[in-house]
């Protein structure tokens, strides 16, 4: 049984000094050409309330930097050793909805069903709800495609 207060203060770090020790994000905070099919969507306002080309731009940074999502779940969502390929259409946690991404950063996945990685609640870095609707509107994006 794993003590979670424990994990709460040795997860984050370990996640950090994991990040590090691979290389960091390198380049995946570059500027992403953005899919026809995600402009299109924002442009027809079919989208999900809360999610802009702002925010999935913020989402982006957050997840490929400061909240170290990217250190599990690879650079932009592609999958790892540790955390599911965000970017395709299997969803182990969720229905893939914008409300369903935000529902599992905040609660966390505490028992993973296929991988090794779990993720602490808010990714054990206690960040806002605007942070989390950013992130949700960035992983939600990773799967509008044309």
């Amino acid at each position: 049984m794993i003590h979670k207060p424990l994990l709460n203060h040795v997860l984050p770090l370990l996640v950090i000094v994991v990040s590090a020790a691979c290389g960091g994000t390198g380049d995946a905070n570059a500027d992403v050409p953005m899919p026809d099919a995600l402009s299109a969507t924002l442009n027809d306002g079919a989208a999900p309330d809360g999610v802009t080309l702002e925010s999935i731009s913020e989402g982006r940074i957050l997840f490929n930097a400061r909240a170290t999502c990217s250190a599990c779940h690879g650079a932009n969502g592609k999958g790892g050793q540790l955390a599911p390929n965000l970017a395709d259409d299997v969803w182990l946690n969720s229905d893939g909805s914008y409300a369903g991404i935000i529902q599992v950063i905040e609660t966390g996945v505490l028992e993973p069903k296929e991988y090794p990685g779990l993720m602490l609640p808010r990714g054990g870095l206690g960040l806002s709800d605007e942070e989390i609707s950013s992130l949700a509107a960035f992983i939600w994006s990773l799967g509008v495609r044309g």
